[in-house]
């Protein structure tokens, strides 16, 4: 008889439990679990990739070769079964592995030349290397952060923790949710757990913040992020102000014992209670790190390195793990991290495997290191602690730290002091210096060596458009300026670090003649306070006043008041533009025992200038700037002949001054470095290198790790924090007990302080005048 065709229905879609795996020798092995029922008596299995190749096989298991590194594949597994006609089923499971390449580990000899090569042609290399790490492992399921009841707690719907490592927090009976947080256990190189990856809170978050801390025993919070940036709320503020002092969320009691700030980053001294807990009450350290852009990453590794120095010694053996947050706990967050458990890695076995780690960081929390350039930034940090080292030293420790340093082991070897300064970059040419070289610019230099880079030199308007300008302060951005389309006027100086602005000090080269205008222009349209002068001699700086007044350009100068000693003078200037109007005090601190080819004849008088000109400038000011992510005027302008030479180490001198006194650190290796990224030339000579930290440690004797005569020295470092009166500020009177006193001699008059104040004297010791002062002035 003829057969019978029979029709059914195909066999429900089933899913195929896929598993895929890779030897790292450019080898996968795909398998599978067949279905649990055959529809038919021929059954086989099928995998197809991306280019078109096929294998087909009645059992599910495949292994396939020749694989290319860095390479995304996409591999589809099917099954069928064919038997009497009419019969049919068919099911298509497809996954998508990205290919994770088989990387060794770098040993720390080879980081720099590794980086080099993977940074060039646009980091290509870099880039291929982070796209083949999957963004989130599927395998892990993410089900408790999707709970209709648990949604509100995540602050970004595609940022979820994986429910087999995620903080749990102890539960409360009847109530849906309770025990949920988008937080993840992480674990460092050796330590497992070692940290917990978190959001930050949102308000309807905080209790369940507190609470997490309380019940893990976390005694650091590290904050990497501000709570508002660019307009956008980034994390709620989870913690009470100085003047709170105590706030409750939930049944967590949170009180504020300290709070310190500094350039890039601010440190709260926090103590929690729990109200139903009758134990006692625990420390919390939160430290909260502010110098992170809003936009990428930043430039200076080194601030990340210090980032994990403070973070380390507030750790301890029972503590428990460190939590880290941003604003979503993956990107920043896990950049932190990285930096922290690679250097753990480098300092216990020389070598350091940052994809294998990256690529664990997100078996443990979805996109951890969210973006390339933070995966570039773990690298180059590395780089940075490879070359450089630690070089941070606490003043309490420097004497005896810089006698080390200073040894020799042979007379031929450098000590370990000059061995730190020849490892200094010299940055030649690292920048364009397009502006300077101009031909209509070149007569503008001093130096033929010493020409402001374009990325941070300094702009002002041509007088046409100063007088149209507003009141509005000039602070357009200076970095990134194509200085060749830039309708601004040249002058040959750059925007250098200070120690709490980032471009917060002007070092220029002395005036020309034919370049005083230019010069108070400068000063005035960027709202100039203090200018300090460290050269006498006319070959290197024009006299770019007058006694009375001299109108620049549109600018007349007005010498209202001046006084003398024999190592620096104090002048008080007073500016108005022609046509504003409008009138600005500037005060001209002149340093004179300073040749270009030695050191400050007397150092002590050096500092002594350094505390009275800090007083028209309060460093409140920049560190309320830190606080709220304001842009600060600059206030000092610095030069020498060339604007390198003696202003490189007198700005490095300020900068160390004012970290000592913040911090209770010094890191002249940093400090130097920065002002070379900014300025060709910076700190050029050993003798000058050496001389920072001598002076330094001239300030601080030590003996067995103890500050000696630490009231003595406080006085002779301490910065005015509080913001005078206008009138006080105004007199640059000062109340520092001089340095050093030259015995017997009468302060020196110059001829401008004879000009305006001859009945006027110094302000006298009982061996003479040695500190100028200024009178009283409206």
């Amino acid at each position: 008889s003829s057969p019978e065709l029979v029709r059914t229905k195909p066999s429900p879609l089933k899913k195929l439990e896929l598993s895929i795996s890779s030897d790292g020798n450019n080898v996968v092995e795909v398998s599978c679990a067949g279905p649990d029922k055959l529809n038919g008596p021929h059954f086989l299995y099928t995998l197809t990739w991306d280019s078109g190749d096929k294998q087909n096989y009645s059992s599910c298991k495949f292994k396939v070769d020749n694989l290319s590194f860095l390479k995304t594949y996409n591999f589809e597994v099917s099954y069928d079964t064919k038997a009497v006609i009419g019969f049919l089923a068919f099911l298509i499971i497809v996954t998508v592995l990205a290919l994770l390449l088989n990387i060794d580990p770098i040993p720390a000899e080879l980081l720099w030349e590794a980086y080099k090569r993977k940074i060039a042609d646009e980091g290509r290399l870099f880039l291929d290397e982070f796209q083949s790490i999957p963004r989130v492992f599927g395998k892990y399921p993410i089900r408790e952060a999707r709970k209709p009841y648990n949604q509100n707690k995540n602050r970004y719907i595609d940022i979820l923790p994986y429910d087999y490592n995620r903080v749990e927090l102890n539960t409360s009976p009847g109530e849906q949710g309770y025990d949920y947080i988008n937080a993840s256990y992480i674990d460092g190189f050796k330590e497992m757990k070692k940290y917990i990856a978190a959001q930050g809170p949102k308000e309807e978050t905080i209790d369940d913040f507190w609470r997490m801390i309380w019940e893990q025993k976390a005694t650091i919070v590290v904050m990497v992020t501000r709570c508002e940036e660019g307009s956008k709320v980034k994390c709620a503020k989870y913690w009470p102000s100085m003047e709170e002092e105590t706030a409750s969320y939930g049944n967590i009691i949170v009180s504020i014992n300290e709070c310190k700030v500094c350039p890039d980053y601010i440190i709260q001294k926090l103590h929690i209670n729990h109200r139903r807990d009758k134990s006692a009450g625990r420390d919390v350290t939160h430290i909260q790190f502010t110098s992170w852009p809003d936009h990428g990453v930043p430039d200076d590794p080194h601030l990340l390195l210090k980032l994990r120095r403070r973070v380390n010694t507030l750790s301890n053996f029972f503590s428990g793990p460190i939590v880290v947050h941003c604003s979503a706990g993956v990107g920043r967050t896990g950049t932190y991290i990285g930096i922290d458990a690679m250097l753990e890695a480098l300092e216990a076995e020389g070598r350091v495997d940052v994809y294998g780690y990256i690529a664990k960081l997100r078996r443990q929390r979805c996109l951890m290191v969210q973006v390339e350039a933070q995966y570039i930034l773990i690298h180059h940090a590395l780089v940075e602690y490879v070359q450089f080292g630690e070089t941070e030293v606490f003043v309490s420790e420097l004497p005896n730290y810089l006698s080390q340093m200073k040894k020799k082991d042979s007379l031929s070897d450098p000590s370990l002091l000059e061995a730190e300064f020849q490892r200094l970059p010299l940055y030649k040419n690292w920048q364009n210096q397009k502006a300077g070289k101009k031909e209509e610019n070149r007569q503008k230099n001093r130096s033929a060596t010493v020409i402001p880079y374009d990325y941070n030199r300094v702009l002002f308007k041509h007088e046409e458009e100063g007088n149209r300008e507003s009141e509005q302060d000039v602070d357009s951005s200076d970095e990134d300026s194509d200085c060749e389309e830039e309708p601004s006027k040249y002058i040959n100086a750059s925007f250098i670090p200070s120690y709490w602005v980032q471009n917060g000090i002007i070092a220029t080269q002395g005036p020309l003649p034919e370049t005083i205008g230019d010069f108070w222009n400068m000063v005035y349209q960027r709202k100039i306070k203090v200018i300090v002068m460290l050269t006498d001699n006319q070959e290197l700086c024009a006299q770019y006043w007058q006694e009375g007044k001299t109108t620049y350009d549109n600018i007349t100068v007005e010498l209202k008041d001046s006084n003398c000693s024999p190592s620096y003078t104090i002048r008080a200037f007073d500016i108005t533009h022609v046509k504003k109007k409008d009138s600005r005090k500037v005060f001209q601190y002149q340093y004179h025992k300073w040749d270009s080819s030695a050191l400050p004849e007397t150092p002590q008088d050096l500092i002594t200038m350094i505390q009275n000109l800090k007083q028209k400038f309060s460093t409140q000011d920049a560190a309320e700037a830190n606080v709220t992510n304001k842009n600060k005027n600059i206030s000092l302008v610095v030069h020498c002949g060339d604007g390198s030479k003696q202003t490189g180490v007198f700005c490095a001198l300020l900068n160390l001054l004012e970290c000592a006194e913040t911090e209770g650190v010094i890191d002249v290796f940093q400090v130097v470095k920065a002002l070379r990224r900014a300025r060709t030339e910076m700190v050029s000579s050993f003798e000058g290198y050496q001389f920072l930290y001598d002076t330094i440690a001239s300030l601080y004797p030590a003996q067995n790790g103890k500050l000696q005569n630490a009231q003595c020295h406080e006085q002779l470092i301490s910065i005015q924090n509080e913001v005078k009166k206008e009138e006080e500020s105004n007199s640059l009177e000062s109340d520092i007990q001089p340095m050093s006193q030259e015995n017997g001699n009468d302060a020196e008059i110059c001829d401008d302080c004879k000009a305006t104040d001859t009945s006027r004297e110094a302000e006298s010791s009982i061996n003479g005048p040695t500190n100028p002062v200024l009178s009283d002035m409206a």
